[in-house]
């Protein structure tokens, strides 16, 4: 049926006299009927001509009149409004016309159609009117052949840029990603292709960042980004625009950064899209995040944790009450951790709550909040909030400020279980960055049990794995082991010519003894934190990193990227156990001799080191010096008598 905003060209042949009014709405109520357009009805029965009501709507608009029907459309213009605004608006992209666009509009004074499509198109629109019976037509009709269009008019751009546009592709699939087919596709259909191939290939991060001449389009598989195919610029606004649907974002925003998501199912898999949009110099940069509803992952068994390690985490578990952290930079893994957490802890007699930002998983049996910080709905308000609930395990996504810190550290205190997460390098910084936020050093004392760092690494490909011999700073690297011998991947079709498939974490926990107290309160650095950690039996992160390497799980380059990427900058004093800085050579506290000096030039030298860099000068150690026996001179080992004394030497 014709909806009642459709009567305007009823209006305007009565207030123009060329129907009565009686007339007119009898033609109204016939198109109504049939379930057509009044314009259909009256040239069917050649009341007027499709010419005629043309001129009488160019003079109404004072704008000029076009039939799209016999108009050869752009389709590269056609390509960046989608299909959806086309017909909310009623309206048809016809052509460009210099840094404008013609858009043929049923209603042309429709001002806020014209800023919508202006947004969208981001160009002026010049306005034209059409009949609404043929907008609609050639709408359904163009873009349902957008596709065979596109490919005709790829075929009609210079040959150059074509031809790169298809070598790309051909690059990237010698790169291990299939190649992929989108010439002549519409922007739907590319943006579906491309999300599939993303999940195809274990991406979790999808990258559409705009350039001067193309949009470079990238898959970040195992945390890496790879270039997998460049589309035509003139695609960009098509593509976004097609991602904002999706996304439930504001078309007509391209100035302010949007953010989105979206659920979609491929196979028996079910993937969660965060889509986040940022204004950039060539234009909006899209960034898809694909969150796959992997079930398996929530559980501890499956996280190849490290036998010391998994044993403390699951005293955890068991322990009713206290302050847990798990730390460590985006992207790796600390949010997987807390679910399989939860997953182990029996949530039929216990109640749970988690304040998320956002829900990456759906737990049975578990309350869980949505942040919403544009409401008031903070970490800090919905932690007050949720210890009024009787609570008897607390999941707050992420520790931000002091005030949500020491809401969960009273919690702790009056009974309650709490896990949180925090963005540090390692454990012993964990305990830093909350004295740091101004957490009082007896609150952490008194609730915090443990912290558990981690990291991601490559996992070798299984499919292509070699084993070869290694050289001599891998061997350095790793405290030259026993072994000489490791494990590499060479790449194969399998591993994208990467030589890695799949990942693992690699962990690090320290547990809050109580000798580490005194270190708290005092606010020691986190090199004293770390000295007494391992003292108590603590195993190092990069340890257990180099024990991957020896077991031909990942490689020497991989951890480097991933974990050995931090120098110490302090150094503990061996005699009064203080913390000074690495460039000391002797200490400030107790003036113990923290680095030799060379006799010749004076600077620091090396314990193991058999001459001086320096200068050259042969490096003389109090052990391998020779004294005399009479007056405990320093004597060359050539003499035969001291030099001093007179005394004879023993040889």
């Amino acid at each position: 049926m014709i909806e009642q905003e459709h009567d305007i060209l009823a209006d305007i042949l009565v207030d123009r006299q060329f129907l009565p009014r009686s007339e007119a709405i009898q033609w109204l109520n016939r198109a109504r009927a049939e379930g057509c357009y009044l314009e259909e009805v009256l040239t069917r029965q050649d009341v007027f001509n499709r010419q005629k009501l043309l001129e009488i709507l160019e003079n109404n608009y004072f704008c000029p009149a076009v039939d799209p029907r016999g108009v050869s459309f752009n389709p590269n213009v056609l390509a960046l409004l989608p299909k959806k605004l086309a017909s909310r608006y009623m309206a048809f992209p016809v052509d460009f016309q210099d840094q404008a666009v013609q858009v043929a509009f049923a209603k042309p004074d429709d001002q806020k159609a014209r800023e919508a499509l202006s947004a969208v198109l981001r160009r002026q629109v010049i306005p034209l009117v059409a009949l609404r019976d043929d907008l609609a037509k050639v709408i359904d009709q163009h873009y349902g052949r957008l596709s065979r269009e596109l490919d005709q008019s790829h075929s009609t751009t210079p040959a150059g840029r074509h031809e790169r546009l298809v070598q790309d592709g051909h690059s990237v699939q010698t790169a291990g990603f299939p190649q992929l087919e989108l010439r002549g596709k519409s922007a739907p259909a590319i943006v579906d292709q491309l999300i599939e191939t993303a999940a195809m290939q274990g991406a979790s991060d999808i990258h559409l960042q705009p350039g001067e001449d193309d949009l470079v389009v990238r898959f970040r598989v195992d945390g890496i980004l790879y270039t997998v195919c460049r589309l035509s610029k003139d695609l960009m606004a098509s593509v976004t625009s097609r991602i904002k649907v999706m996304s439930k974002m504001d078309l007509a925003e391209h100035r302010l950064p949007q953010d989105g998501r979206h659920t979609i199912r491929k196979g028996n898999q079910i993937f969660d899209l965060r889509v986040s949009t940022l204004p950039s110099q060539f234009g909006e940069k899209v960034v898809i995040r694909l969150l796959t509803k992997n079930v398996s992952l929530l559980n501890l068994d499956n996280l190849r944790m490290p036998p010391g390690v998994y044993k403390a985490y699951q005293e955890v578990v068991n322990i009713p009450q206290g302050f847990f952290l798990v730390t460590g930079p985006t992207g790796s893994g600390k949010t997987t951790t807390l679910y399989a957490t939860m997953n182990a802890i029996d949530r039929e007699s216990v109640n749970v709550i988690t304040l998320e930002d956002p829900i990456e998983y759906q737990l049975s049996k578990v309350t869980q909040v949505q942040i919403n910080e544009d409401v008031g709905l903070t970490f800090a308000s919905g932690l007050r909030s949720v210890l009024r609930q009787d609570p008897d395990i607390i999941l707050v996504g992420e520790i931000r400020d002091v005030e949500t810190v020491e809401i969960a550290c009273r919690a702790a205190l009056t009974g309650h279980k709490v896990f949180s997460t925090i963005h540090t390098n390692d454990t012993a910084q964990a305990i830093t960055r909350l004295l740091d936020m101004g957490t009082p050093p007896y609150l952490i004392t008194a609730t915090l049990r443990g912290v558990l760092s981690q990291r991601l690494v490559r996992l070798i490909c299984q499919e292509c794995s070699e084993v070869y011999v290694a050289n001599e700073t891998e061997l350095a690297i790793l405290g030259y082991p026993k072994v000489k011998e490791l494990k590499r991947g060479c790449g194969c079709a399998q591993c994208g010519g990467t030589g890695y498939k799949g990942r693992m974490a690699v962990f690090e926990y320290l547990r809050i003894e109580d000798n580490l107290h005194r270190f708290i309160l005092d606010r020691a650095s986190p090199y004293s934190i770390r000295h007494a950690a391992l003292r108590n039996g603590m195993v190092l992160m990069a340890d257990f990193a180099k024990r991957a390497v020896l077991e031909g799980l990942t490689t020497v380059p991989e951890i480097q990227r991933a974990v050995l990427t931090e120098q110490a900058r302090e150094q503990l004093c061996q005699k009064c156990q203080r913390v000074v800085s690495i460039d000391f050579s002797v200490c400030p506290f107790c003036q113990q001799v923290l680095k030799e000096k060379c006799r010749g030039c004076g600077n620091p030298v090396e314990s193991g080191w058999e001459a001086c860099p320096n200068c050259g000068e042969e490096i003389e150690r109090e052990w391998e010096r020779r004294f005399c026996i009479h007056c405990l001179a320093p004597v060359e080992m050539s003499w035969s008598h001291c030099q001093y004394c007179g005394g004879q030497l023993h040889q």
